[in-house]
């Protein structure tokens, strides 16, 4: 009896999968780590995270170049338009809606919006990193294609000191298989490769989150 292994559930007379009791995981994980992020609260997170942050604070820091990489996630999304899904998720920035703005990733350990700068704490790459994202017009970043973007929302993260560490450029525009979306940072061109892979993953699972969100609130 070497083979895959195979589990048969029965609850209440009905039979189910091993991928129900992995959805039925998944949702219980979201809600647990939904109530430590709420009984944590914002100063004792950052209290628990201080050395990484530290230790992020270090790696980030831009080398005298200053050349920058981009890291690209783009989306197609049939169900609901830019003007749709743009209503809600800026409606959550400027409200400073905490909670849709941590459950949209695990790894969003802090956000906290006000007087149009997001203090954020989440994973890039492997470790946490804190800094201060605002939105602006101007942002340096014009790779080939944004043209065919009639929305674009740019903006510069800081860390604590001040010092430069990502720029973002986030594009809607609807197209004729739906919603489109272009995601785009880019870091010091010196960070770790694990920074920009795990940053595409990271704007994949948060945006497809906030997607859903926006859908069932139509």
């Amino acid at each position: 009896m070497n083979g895959a292994l195979t589990v048969r559930t029965v609850i209440d007379g009905t039979e189910y999968t091993q991928d129900d009791i992995r959805r039925w995981e998944l949702d219980r994980a979201r809600n647990a780590l939904a109530l430590l992020k709420n009984r944590i609260g914002d100063e004792l997170m950052r209290e628990l995270l201080s050395e990484d942050l530290r230790v992020a604070d270090e790696i980030m820091a831009p080398l005298p170049d200053g050349a920058w990489q981009s890291a690209v996630t783009e989306m197609e999304i049939d169900g609901i338009t830019a003007e749709e899904f743009l209503t809600w998720w800026q409606g959550r920035l400027a409200s400073a809606d905490r909670t849709a703005l941590l459950a949209a990733n695990p790894e969003h350990y802090l956000a906290d919006s006000a007087d149009g700068v997001v203090e954020i704490i989440e994973t890039i790459g492997s470790g946490p990193l804190r800094f201060f994202l605002t939105f602006h017009d101007g942002v340096a970043i014009e790779d080939e294609g944004h043209e065919t973007y009639p929305v674009r929302i740019g903006g510069t993260g800081r860390l604590t000191d001040g010092t430069e560490i990502c720029r973002v450029m986030h594009e809607f525009g609807d197209g004729p298989r739906g919603l489109r979306i272009r995601l785009t940072i880019q870091f010091p061109a010196s960070a770790p490769e694990h920074v920009f892979t795990g940053h595409k993953w990271h704007f994949a699972c948060e945006f497809l989150n906030w997607l859903e969100a926006a859908h069932a609130a139509r």
